[in-house]
């Protein structure tokens, strides 16, 4: 009977192979612009301007990178650096204040503590357009608008982004209380807790914060727009716009270098590329680890 039941049970298999056409599909629509990026890149002006060919009909890529990096405002190294600088001040800020402030809501037991979490969660329905006048008039009547990139990076040392807040607090959860306890005990501070015990134990989800900032900040768009006026300041979001408006002169119709822009997004996406490929790991770690959890 038993030999019968063997026999009888099923076997695992793997997924049909016809599965993999719709992801195949799917994969491919979702790399079509880049690929519509890629074929730009090689256009000539007038290709680029009027024509929407899906091949590149000449092949000028080797002029426009040329053009674009020869370019007098086009100064990447500074651009790219002073995107770094910025990252680095959010990132830092971000990195502290959450996760201490996320330690607090995991481990800590205080009056209000639900009440207060849940107040923190529904700012995230707040749209941060609404917030963006009243910002901007404050930084310009106090004279921080053009000082030192203050209005990109000091919302982030107040602890203000929630969603590291709660992206935090899952990973902590997920810590023994019998760790911190017998740190406790044995006479560990409560800094000396967090910084030895706790980072240690949730490396992926710290890097999965610096990435995600990384990429955040590498494409805003919209704050360096607001804030930064000197071409000294620009960071690598200004490069694309720079040949966005190469031929506007004001009126409402021009022209726009297709084939310039393309290029001068392929350079700045090589950054983030390469990024992501050397922490891709870890931050699929944190993303099975929030799952689980």
């Amino acid at each position: 009977m038993a030999q019968l039941l063997l026999k009888r049970k099923p076997k695992l298999n793997a997924n049909p192979k016809w599965v993999y056409i719709p992801l195949v599909l799917f994969a491919l629509v979702a790399l079509l612009p880049l690929y519509y990026l890629v074929i730009t890149a090689f256009k000539n002006l007038d290709e680029a301007s009027t024509l929407a060919t899906m091949w590149p009909r000449s092949n000028e890529l080797l002029a426009n990178i040329r053009f674009v990096v020869n370019y007098p405002d086009y100064r990447v190294v500074r651009m790219f650096a002073n995107t770094m600088l910025i990252f680095a001040l959010k990132t830092l800020g971000t990195v502290l204040t959450c996760s201490l402030a996320a330690y607090g809501f995991a481990m800590y037991r205080f009056p209000g503590k639900k009440i207060i979490f849940f107040v923190l969660l529904s700012t995230m329905m707040i749209p941060g357009e609404i917030l963006g006048i009243p910002i901007y008039e404050f930084m310009v009547n106090t004279g921080l608008k053009d000082i030192a990139y203050i209005p990109l990076w000091i919302a982030c040392w107040f602890a203000t982004d929630v969603f590291m807040i709660f992206l935090f607090r899952q990973f902590f959860q997920g810590i023994p209380k019998a760790y911190i306890e017998a740190a406790r005990m044995d006479g560990y501070s409560e800094m000396g807790i967090f910084f030895k015990i706790v980072v240690p134990l949730n490396v992926p989800v710290f890097v999965t914060v610096i990435l995600l900032y990384f990429v955040g900040t590498y494409n805003d768009l919209y704050g360096p727009a607001l804030y930064i006026s000197e071409k000294a300041n620009w960071v690598m979001a200004n490069s694309i716009t720079i040949f966005e408006n190469l031929y506007r002169s004001g009126s409402g119709s021009y022209i726009v270098p297709w084939n310039y822009v393309s290029v001068a997004s392929l350079i700045a996406m090589v950054p983030v590329v390469l990024v992501f490929a050397f922490m891709q790991k870890r931050f699929m770690e944190s993303v099975s680890g929030t799952g689980l959890k």
